[in-house]
C-alpha cells in the first residue's frame, strides 16, 4: 500500500525542515520526500495544498480514566479522540482506580491500547511514583520501567514530604526515569476551587493562591538540581512559576515544563456565574499570568503544550461549582485553540508550533515520535493540519466519551484533517473527496 501526501508544507522541527513538498508512505513507513515521489506508483493520493504535513502530535499529559473510571472515558474512546486531534502518541496518567503502580496494570494499558477497536495511537504509560499514590512508599519503579512506563508521577496527589521526594529523585536518577510533577502545596489549596483573587472574593469562593504552585515548584526544582533527576513540571499556570523554572534552567537543573490550552485561553473571570466547565487544577489565573506565560512560550522557558485531557461524566460536572471535579476534555480542541490563539497571533511560528506539540514532548520523554527522521519512529506517524480551516467546536461531535469542555461553540482557525500511525487512523469530514483519490 502506497500513500502520497502531495503539495503540503512539510514541518519537521527535529530537522529544522520547513518546505513545500510531498511525502510518500509505503506500507507503514515513510519512504521519501520531495518532487521525485510524485512519479511513484501509488494507491492513494491526498492533495495537501495549503496544509501542513508534520510529525504526528505527542501529548505528554492525558487521562484515559481506565481502569476504574470507564464512565468518564475509556482507552478506546480516548485514543479515538487523540487520533481525531492529530495525536499519534499520548502519555496516560497513573491516577486511575487502582493507580498504575504494578506491572500487571501497565500490561493491561498496553494491551488495551493495541486492541483493534482502539484509536491506533501509541499509548505510553506513566507509572505511579508511590504505592497507591499515597506519597509514603516508592512503587517498584524498576519493575514498572521494565513493564514499559516512560516516566513516574503521583499526578493529582503530589508528594508533600520533601524527604520522600528526594528519595524518589535519587532512585529515578539510577533508573534514568523522568519524574513528571504536578506542583502543589496542598496545605495551601485544601478546600479551594478557583484562583485566589478579586474574582474569588466577589463570588465568595475559597481561593487557591499562586504561592501553592510556586512553593512546590521551587522545592522540586532545587531537588532536581541537587540530585540531577530529570523533572518535568506539568501544567504551569502562574507568572512566578515561569520565572522560577527559568532560573532553575539557568542554574543547570534538568527541568522542563508544559502548559495546557486552558491556561492561555481563559482567566478566572470566565468562571462567570459558577460555570463548572472552567474548573481546572491549577486554576485559571489572570490576564497578567497569561501574558507572561505566553512570553515563556516564546522564549522557550515553557517547553511544550499538553492537552491535560481530563474527562468527566456529565452528571459529575452538573453540580454546584465547589462540588465539581477539576478538569475538562481537551484532545480534540488543542490544535484549534493553539493555532487560533498563538500561531495566528504571531506568538509561535508554524515550526515552533509543531515543536511544542510534537517534537519537544517526544524529546523530553525520549519517545520514538515527533520526527520524520528515518528510523525515528517504529511506523510512519504523520499529521496533516489545515491552518486556515475555520470551524466551530461542537462537543456533541467528538469521539471522547466526555462532553465537559469550555471550548464548546468556540470559533477556531486551524484543524487536524488527517492522521497516520502506520496507516490512516483518522480523516476529517471537511477533508473533502475532491482532495482525495484512489489510484
Amino acid at each position: 500500500m502506497r500513500t502520497l501526501l502531495k503539495n503540503g508544507r512539510i514541518l519537521d522541527p527535529s530537522q529544522e525542515l520547513d518546505r513545500v513538498s510531498s511525502l510518500l508512505i509505503e506500507d507503514d513507513q515513510i519512504v521519501g520526500f520531495g518532487n521525485d515521489v510524485l512519479d511513484a506508483q501509488v494507491d492513494e493520493t491526498y492533495d495537501c495544498t495549503g496544509m501542513w504535513i508534520c510529525p504526528g502530535l505527542v501529548d505528554p499529559h492525558v487521562h484515559l480514566r481506565e481502569p476504574g473510571g470507564e464512565h468518564k472515558e475509556t482507552i478506546v474512546t480516548g485514543t479515538q479522540a487523540a487520533a481525531a486531534g492529530g495525536y499519534t502518541t499520548i502519555c496516560c496518567m497513573p491516577n486511575t482506580d487502582p493507580p498504575l503502580d504494578s506491572p500487571a496494570l501497565i500490561d493491561f494499558i498496553l494491551d488495551r491500547a493495541a486492541s483493534p477497536e482502539a484509536g491506533g495511537v501509541f499509548v505510553a504509560p506513566v507509572g505511579a511514583l508511590t504505592r497507591g499514590m499515597r506519597g509514603e512508599e516508592l512503587s517498584d519503579l524498576a519493575a514498572l520501567k521494565r513493564a514499559g512506563i516512560v516516566a513516574a508521577s503521583d499526578e493529582q496527589f503530589p508528594i508533600q514530604n520533601s524527604k520522600i521526594m528526594m528519595q524518589a529523585m535519587e532512585f529515578c536518577v539510577q533508573l534514568d526515569l523522568p519524574i513528571m510533577a504536578h506542583c502543589e502545596d496542598m496545605n495551601l489549596t485544601r478546600g479551594g476551587s478557583m484562583h485566589e483573587g478579586a474574582v474569588s472574593a466577589m463570588l465568595g469562593m475559597k481561593g487557591i493562591p499562586r504561592s501553592a504552585e510556586e512553593i512546590a515548584i521551587v522545592r522540586n526544582c532545587l531537588l532536581s538540581l541537587h540530585t540531577g533527576c530529570q523533572l518535568h513540571v506539568m501544567r504551569v499556570s502562574t507568572w512566578g512559576a515561569v520565572e522560577m523554572i527559568r532560573q532553575a534552567k539557568f542554574l543547570g537543573a534538568p527541568v522542563t515544563c508544559e502548559i495546557c490550552p486552558m491556561h492561555f485561553a481563559f482567566t478566572d473571570e470566565n468562571i462567570g456565574e459558577f460555570d463548572t466547565r472552567f474548573k481546572i487544577q491549577p486554576p485559571l489565573r489572570t490576564q497578567v499570568d497569561i501574558d507572561l506565560l505566553v512570553q515563556g512560550l516564546t522564549d522557550g522557558t515553557i517547553d511544550c503544550i499538553a492537552s491535560d485531557h481530563s474527562p468527566h461524566a456529565s452528571h459529575e460536572v452538573d453540580v454546584p461549582f465547589e462540588e465539581a471535579p477539576f478538569g475538562s476534555a481537551q484532545l480534540e480542541s488543542a490544535v484549534g485553540v493553539t493555532l487560533t490563539l498563538l500561531t495566528h497571533k504571531g506568538v509561535l511560528t508554524p515550526l515552533e508550533t509543531i515543536n511544542k506539540l510534537s517534537t519537544k514532548p517526544a524529546q523530553i520523554l525520549r519517545l520514538d515520535a515527533g520526527t520524520f527522521r528515518p528510523g525515528g519512529t517504529p511506523v510512519a506517524q504523520v499529521c496533516v493540519i489545515d491552518p486556515d480551516c475555520e470551524w466551530t467546536f461542537d462537543r456533541h461531535k467528538t469521539f471522547s466519551k466526555s462532553k465537559n469542555t469550555p471550548f464548546d461553540g468556540m470559533r477556531m482557525k486551524g484543524k487536524t484533517m488527517l492522521t497516520f500511525s502506520g496507516s490512516e487512523i483518522y480523516r476529517d469530514a471537511l477533508f473533502g473527496d475532491e482532495r482525495y483519490s484512489v489510484g
